[in-house]
């Protein structure tokens, strides 16, 4: 028998976590899945905070039960839990992704305990998890198209993500590959034409987007796709279209420099400046 998938919100009380909820609950009904909505925080055992335990924890259970009930007014009809995780941040969302097919999280949270939804936690998390991880700083109108990032054939898991979100919020896809090349004199760039080495990359970058989603254009054939070659920093380039997008997908590599899987420039730069939610994607 096929699993529900499950998607895990995290929340700390802040409104960037409401956000997150709320977003969590939307995607939980576009995938027929289930909801389980956690808070992490570290217990304070000793040290001068050590008589709060019981204060903290009833607040605690306060934000739980006001995140269960903003999630239950905007999706009634899914299936809905919710946990407390008592751990560091990191650590207790990364052991609770293991059981994830997707993580919710804010991106700029400030409550009270823990800090769970600190930058710094879902910088780790994006760079570290197990399943694509969605950052939400704040929510934008519905209708707007999903824009993804593309660096070349291994963009294929994050093409996959973004045509499916497509096609689950019916909205359009705004494909985004940006080259770059060494900083030359504007007469060397542009007085020969289309010979130059300058064109020729262009070339090659515009080609090589073509190539990659050409395969996908034809499986997703209800998807209005508009790709864009933009000469300079991936990052910038990924931020600007984030002003008119309602989801911005991008890719997580591993690097044969790192241990591990880590962020690239361009998850970085918009996990700090996205203006729409950030969904991370593993490649494998």
């Amino acid at each position: 028998m096929d699993r529900t998938p499950l998607v895990v919100a995290a929340t700390d009380g802040s409104p960037e976590a409401t956000a997150a909820v709320i977003e969590a609950a939307d995607e939980t009904a576009r995938l027929d899945a289930e909801l389980e909505i956690v808070f992490v925080w570290e217990v304070l055992a000793r040290g001068r905070h050590a008589g709060c335990g019981k204060a903290l924890s009833d607040h605690v259970e306060r934000i739980r039960r006001e995140a269960v009930a903003v999630a239950r007014s905007r999706q009634p009809a899914i299936g809905m839990r919710s946990s407390v995780v008592h751990d560091v941040p990191v650590a207790g969302l990364l052991e609770v992704a293991k059981r994830a097919d997707l993580l919710v999280m804010g991106s700029r949270g400030h409550g009270a305990v823990g800090g769970i939804l600190l930058g710094s936690v879902s910088l780790a998390l994006a760079g570290r998890a197990p399943c694509p991880v969605l950052v939400v700083r704040t929510r934008v109108a519905a209708g707007r198209p999903v824009v993804v990032g593309v660096v070349d054939e291994d963009s294929r898991p994050a093409l996959e993500y973004a045509f499916a979100k497509a096609r689950a919020r019916e909205v359009g896809l705004i494909a985004v590959h940006a080259w770059n090349f060494p900083e030359i004199p504007r007469a060397l760039r542009e007085a020969q034409g289309a010979e130059t080495p300058y064109r020729q990359a262009e070339e090659f970058a515009r080609q090589m987007l073509v190539n990659v989603m050409s395969p996908l254009r034809e499986a997703n054939p209800q998807v209005k796709v508009e790709e864009r070659v933009v000469q300079g920093s991936a990052g910038a380039a990924l931020v600007s279209a984030s002003r008119d997008a309602g989801l911005v997908v991008v890719g997580r590599h591993s690097s044969p420099r790192h241990f591990g899987p880590r962020l690239g420039h361009a998850p970085i730069a918009l996990l700090h400046h996205a203006h729409a939610p950030l969904l991370v994607v593993p490649s494998d």
